[in-house]
């Protein structure tokens, strides 16, 4: 379960504008911020930012407005695990001068130990 805020249904049900909005929180709230959260829903916000704007809408309906008022309740879509599939056309493929080269596999890691410690067999 996922909660977001949902200023933009907000001010639609209520028919206010985001702009009355930001006359009424001008100088308290960035006007940007005002209208970001009434563009789309928001699942984090500062909590001193929210508090400001309840008192703004306050103001302006008149009444107290409470945060319930603009929570929705999106269901979380259901997560599963996907495999990795392998996609040959995705391999790097090694060019020298335009021209596919052919890259020889090199030593193993246990090669390159026993050679850096004198132990070749």
């Amino acid at each position: 379960m996922t909660l977001r805020l949902n200023l933009g249904r907000y001010l639609q049900e209520h028919d206010i504008s985001a702009y009355r909005l930001v006359q009424e929180v001008k100088g308290r709230v960035a006007p940007n911020t005002v209208y970001s959260l009434a563009r789309k829903p928001v699942q984090r916000i500062d909590l001193d930012t929210v508090a400001k704007i309840l008192q703004a809408l306050g103001r302006v309906r008149g009444e107290k407005v409470a945060i319930t008022e603009m929570l929705e309740d999106v269901p979380d879509a259901p997560q599963t695990a996907i495999p990795p599939v392998y996609d040959a056309s995705n391999r790097k493929v090694f060019k020298y001068n335009g021209y596919r080269a052919k890259v020889a596999p090199g030593p193993s890691a246990q090669e390159i130990l026993d050679d850096l410690r004198g132990h070749v067999e």
